[in-house]
């Protein structure tokens, strides 16, 4: 087999993974590396899974749209990996919300997403509103089954080592796929970094009753809730946007307490000594009132990365960007985005007049 060009990808979460795959599909020879040995170790592997139709970011309108424009391309490639039925709700906190019921279903529905308000499980003296929702979500280790056999399929080799400038050497061209590690691996690569907001997340998986499995309730649009199935497990797992963030800094590398290294990215922990889950039932029960019976199964934790300065919009864009001649970097905390971003990638591999930025 001839190959076009000798590809290296760094990072084997979805991103990086999803690019490779569509690289190597191109004829290209492609080689992904990752420090931790495993593909979707990290915040592709630790988070609620969902797969984003647009109701999550009402104060976002090219958020809504690039959910929705992303949907079809990521069912077809990953169509083994998507969870339909269940019960979904978004709901609007009656009080400090960033948006008020009306404004968020007025969104909605000029969006075009589908809903019906129903409010089941839901304590309804502290919304402003509650509605049912269509929106599936991933089941993560079908979706690493899916990743392998393609890599099997198209001969990507897989290596155990983290980023150096070596790479320039031995690659014609060079992905960079690592999230929350992007700054880590462009100064390996003597490439200019990017400044982020970076948290360290803690992401409880709880026992629930019966009643609510399948079921995923998430209390918008400030500091609240939200409880999703985790897989096609009994579990769910559980976020707070206040609660779940154990520290945040601003700059190139993520600060990570010392109390929580050992723990990041092992999957779930059980008995963890550094937990807030007290803290995420205690609020959480005030809108989902079974959360009182929860049962703290273990927690997750790691490390997410948004850009900077976006709070009031809680913008999420998809960046793929080349960086230098050799060099494109991919950022995205949406796992919906993952195939339109290795389509931009491998769009930008093939263009040679691709203007290069002197700062991502």
């Amino acid at each position: 087999r001839g190959f076009l060009v000798r590809i290296a990808v760094i990072g084997a979460g979805l991103f990086g993974c999803t690019a490779a795959i569509y690289a190597a599909r191109a004829g290209h020879d492609v080689h992904i590396f990752d420090k931790s040995g495993q593909i979707l170790s990290a915040a592709s592997g630790i988070n609620q899974f969902r797969l984003h139709a647009g109701y999550h970011y009402p104060r976002s309108l090219k958020t809504i749209k690039e959910c929705q424009d992303s949907l079809a391309s990521f069912q077809r490639e990953y169509g083994s990996a998507i969870i339909d039925g269940g019960f979904k709700y978004y709901a609007i906190a009656k009080h400090g919300s960033k948006v008020s019921g009306d404004r968020f279903m007025d969104i909605v529905a000029s969006c075009g997403l589908p809903f019906k308000l129903q409010s089941q499980f839901i304590k309804i003296d502290a919304v402003d509103v509650a509605l049912q929702v269509q929106e599936s979500r991933i089941d993560p280790e079908r979706l690493k089954a899916n990743i392998a056999e393609k890599f099997g399929k198209y001969g990507i080799k897989f290596h155990l080592q983290a980023a150096s400038a070596k790479l320039r050497d031995e690659f014609d061209q060079i992905i960079i796929a690592s999230y929350a590690s992007t700054n880590e691996v462009s100064l390996a690569l003597g490439c200019a970094p990017q400044e982020f907001q970076f948290e360290v997340c803690e992401k409880p998986v709880i026992a629930l009753p019966r009643e609510l499995i399948d079921i995923s309730i998430v209390i918008m649009d400030g500091e609240f809730c939200s409880i999703d199935p985790y897989g096609r497990t009994v579990f769910h797992v559980m976020g707070h946007v206040k609660h779940a963030i154990h520290h945040s800094n601003v700059g190139l590398i993520a600060e990570v307490p010392e109390q929580i290294a050992p723990y990041l990215n092992s999957g779930v922990v059980a008995e963890p000594p550094v937990t807030r889950i007290e803290r995420f039932i205690e609020a959480g029960k005030q809108f989902i009132p079974l959360l009182s019976e929860a049962i703290h199964v273990g927690s997750m934790y790691t490390v997410r990365a948004v850009l900077p300065n976006l709070d009031h919009t809680d913008a999420r864009p998809t960046l793929v960007n080349r960086i230098d001649d050799q060099c494109l970097r991919i950022f995205s905390g949406k796992l919906g985005c993952a195939v339109q971003a290795a389509q931009s990638a491998l769009s930008i591999l093939d263009r040679k007049d691709d203007p290069v930025l002197s700062a991502a």
